[in-house]
């Protein structure tokens, strides 16, 4: 059983790998939340995965509020693992995500960690060449496939966690940024939307809603993950003036 959370399809990249390897169930946070789905019931060998983007060196919110509502139903100390896709490195977010578990009765075994292209482009000028891109993807298969060969032996390897030099700082740090700061306001739309609708539709936290056939951001919900952002089919949608000359990214799996 493999819970994922996606925006730009990074992490949804990493977790198809390991469901074809495994011939695992795939579980989408973002649809069980929306469709309160928390309780699921566990085979005696099973494994436990959840697969999701490093915010601000921390556990985008989303998933923190989806384990707060986990039921594992028959759980016996089952191995359970993360697996986090990030820009570089992770900080203490397999801390945090341990921590969550744990408050819940539950038990992290082993955490891991692969390079993705980066796509936070509220805070950085992220503009990737395509070759680069395919670059990283490439090493990110590669990291997958010894990463896959633990997680069957049901182990740990410290050597594929990138947590950073100074993990405790970046995590104490920005995470309390993320947690306060995930403002809608500065989202608008330019003249180049077609009201298609799809921003609305791939929202995972249903903070979008289309008046008048143009997209309308609530305040307090965003888990800014920037699916509309990124996906939007005319890079009609930008956050502040900073996002406006930003090339976009979404992962092949997405396309």
């Amino acid at each position: 059983m493999i819970f994922f959370f996606t925006g730009t399809g990074n992490s949804l990249d990493a977790a198809q790998q390991m469901a074809t390897r495994f011939e695992d169930q795939l579980i989408s946070i973002a649809e069980a939340i929306n469709h309160k789905t928390f309780d699921f019931d566990l085979k005696p060998e099973e494994k436990i995965g959840f697969v999701f983007p490093v915010y601000f060196w921390g556990v985008p919110s989303i998933v923190s509020d989806f384990i707060a509502q986990l039921k594992l139903h028959n759980y016996h100390n089952q191995y359970i693992y993360t697996v986090l896709t990030c820009g570089g490195s992770v900080g203490q977010t397999h801390r945090l995500l341990s921590k969550m578990l744990f408050n819940k009765g539950y038990r992290l075994n082993a955490a891991f960690s692969v390079q993705m292209p980066d796509n936070y482009i509220l805070m950085f000028q992220i503009n990737t060449p395509a070759e680069k891109v395919s670059e990283i993807l490439n090493s990110a298969r590669k990291r997958m496939h010894e990463i896959m060969a633990v997680i069957e032996k049901q182990g740990n390897s410290k050597k594929l966690l990138t947590k950073g030099a100074t993990p405790w700082i970046y995590t104490s740090f920005f995470y309390p940024i993320y947690r306060k700061g995930r403002k809608t306001k500065p989202f608008f739309v330019t003249d180049s939307c077609t009201s298609c609708g799809l921003c609305e539709s791939i929202c995972p936290s249903k903070v979008i809603s289309l008046e008048k056939g143009l997209p309308i951001w609530k305040e307090g919900q965003c888990v800014q993950c920037l699916a509309c952002i990124h996906r939007c089919p005319e890079s009609a949608i930008q956050y502040g003036k900073r996002t406006i000359p930003i090339e976009r990214y979404v992962n092949p799996v997405l396309k």
